[in-house]
């Protein structure tokens, strides 16, 4: 069986249901909820997220790492693709969002 990467899982999931209906999901159990529901895609949003701990509503600096460990939890019990809303940002600097984005890349997220 072939390996299909989140990104490509994703784009079927669009080509395949139009519009594509995403359901939040914050944690893994939300995100096997939602598959057992019949949803195509996940989203994870960094807003509820970080509403959920006690970082606040919008993330910061070094709150990344935190954000990083539940994409894992969440790609590592679920198939589906997962897309993550970055809105609020991790830093003002191009290299930062860089780091941020490579470190979802690496946990399994779909999209950004």
């Amino acid at each position: 069986m072939a390996l299909t990467s989140p990104g490509a899982l994703f784009r079927q999931a669009l080509k395949d249901e139009s519009p594509l209906q995403i359901i939040g999901a914050i944690n893994a159990n939300h995100a096997l909820l939602a598959k057992r529901a019949g949803y195509r895609a996940i989203y994870l949003s960094v807003a509820n997220l970080a509403s959920g701990f006690s970082w606040g509503a919008v993330p910061r600096l070094g709150h990344e790492d935190e954000l990083l460990s539940q994409v894992r939890q969440v790609t590592e019990a679920c198939t589906l693709p997962l897309v993550v809303d970055l809105a609020t940002g991790f830093g003002a600097r191009a290299a930062q969002v860089q780091r941020t984005v490579r470190g979802l890349i690496q946990a399994g997220a779909a999209a950004c």
